[in-house]
């Protein structure tokens, strides 16, 4: 979900500025070009969904007599995106799934707020993706540089509304934008600068540095669902639950998937957050992200208790409970699940049936296109090294087998190796995959030898020889 932030299977919904449902009637349309299934699904700030088909000339409409006013979401074929709807809107909307984000456009009544906000979102993570030195620069050039870039940005936002005049409501998420984006930058800025062996090194930065944290309000209802503000509430609730570790124990050394700093994060969490959508959304996706990623199943298994003692949404217990259960059953020496694989011929398979050595089975997204390119390039390379290891890639999204094959064909990769769930749906939840980097290493007759690598990780190649 990428310029606009948008992570590892999650949609993220503002909140409505006002509960009450509003009768304006209120319309949202569009097209879509090389559409990769035949419906769009729309979520509203309360939660609700309304799936619209698309009709034979790839278009959808839905008339709102009743809604709810703020960010409002759709998922078309696994990529996501926002817009904010208010009274009177009638927005068109124009897509073309080759290049989504960057092919977006609104038209209509409320088209200008929208545009807006997507093209302020997208410069803000372009951006980001250009200045790897960035992280680079001493403590105050780097405090200083983030200042100026908020002052240039709230300035743009003021001339904007000076031609077009706006609702609080878009002043707020619109500020909220800019604001959260350089937050998150500031609260990132040991890691990227010091590196996790060096974070005690964080007690040297100025005391201005932190100085944005009085400006955050934790249980601001009209955000609860912001991507932004999570995007920020995660490093930020990281960093506070170091600062305090190490204050504790000054040789408390930081490993990211520990058990003591994560339940530490969770404990922060239910201490300082007292809205009850905030709060749970942070401790189900903490305690999700150890859980995927831990190596022992007893650890797992007190953070998971630990969770259950703080959460109150049913639902996500629920979800974190089968989470915990199918990581269980992927430890090393368990038999991969027979899960259901369709290969290039439209074939269905059951993914046991293709393992015949050692192999790496990798995922990728089609609405994480950089993802998806580098791991191909990625596997192209460690299969020279490792021939005598297959790697094979499945796709986890629903898509028409056109646009699958278009996408892989187009980058020109090998596609005798790809695959794509036959229901991803129920796959996703029986592997665990939570994170579209996740990887599985099976031996020549499926079973696990390792359920928590990462293709990226400078010790995978390690790894791989240690089976080779």
């Amino acid at each position: 979900m990428k310029p606009l932030y948008i992570l590892l299977g999650l949609l993220f919904l503002y909140g409505c500025q006002n509960s009450n449902k509003k009768t304006n009637t209120v319309f949202i349309g569009g097209d879509i070009i090389n559409p990769s299934n035949n419906y769009v699904v729309l979520y509203d700030p309360q939660d609700h969904v309304d799936t619209l088909y698309l009709d034979s000339n790839n278009k959808f409409s839905h008339h709102f007599s009743n809604f709810n006013p703020g960010i409002h979401s759709f998922v078309h074929g696994g990529k996501h995106q926002a817009m904010l709807l208010e009274a009177n809107d009638s927005i068109m909307m124009h897509i073309n799934t080759h290049d989504f984000d960057g092919s977006l456009t609104y038209n209509g009544t409320g088209a200008k707020k929208n545009n807006y906000l997507i093209n302020l979102l997208s410069r803000l993570e372009n951006k980001n993706r250009q200045e790897n030195d960035f992280y680079k620069k001493d403590p105050m050039p780097f405090h200083e540089t983030i200042e100026a870039e908020i002052s240039r940005h709230t300035e743009e936002l003021y001339l904007f509304l000076k031609h077009n005049p706006n609702s609080e409501l878009f002043i707020k998420i619109a500020k909220s934008s800019i604001k959260y984006h350089y937050f998150t930058r500031k609260e990132l800025y040991p890691y990227r600068h010091f590196g996790t062996n060096k974070l005690n090194d964080f007690k040297g930065l100025p005391l201005t540095f932190y100085n944005f944290r009085k400006d955050i309000t934790y249980n601001d209802k009209d955000l609860k669902d912001f991507y932004p503000y999570y995007n920020f509430m995660f490093p930020h609730i990281n960093n506070l639950a170091f600062e305090q570790l190490i204050t504790v124990n000054t040789n408390f050394t930081l490993e990211t998937n520990s058990l003591e700093y994560t339940e530490h994060k969770l404990v922060l969490i239910d201490s300082l957050i007292t809205n009850s959508m905030i709060k749970n959304n942070l401790l189900k996706y903490t305690t999700r992200n150890f859980i995927s990623n831990s190596k022992s199943i007893d650890k797992s298994y007190i953070l998971y208790q630990s969770y259950l003692d703080k959460s109150t949404n049913t639902k996500d217990k629920v979800y974190i409970k089968n989470l915990f259960k199918n990581a269980q059953g992927l430890q090393p020496g368990y038999q991969l699940p027979a899960i259901e694989v369709i290969d290039n011929q439209n074939n269905n398979l059951n993914i046991n049936s293709i393992i015949d050595k050692i192999t790496v089975i990798y995922f990728w997204d089609n609405a994480s296109r950089y993802h998806f390119e580098n791991s191909h390039i990625r596997v192209n390379t460690l299969s020279k090294l490792f021939p005598n290891i297959d790697f094979i890639a499945i796709n986890i999204n629903s898509m028409h087998t056109n646009v699958w094959k278009n996408m892989i064909y187009t980058n020109q990769f090998d596609i005798k190796n790809e695959f794509r769930f036959a229901n991803p749906s129920f796959a996703k939840k029986r592997l665990a995959i939570n994170y579209i980097k996740k990887v599985l290493i099976v031996d020549k007759k499926g079973f696990i030898l390792n359920a928590t690598a990462n293709l990226f990780d400078s010790s995978f190649e390690d790894i791989l020889k240690s089976y080779n």
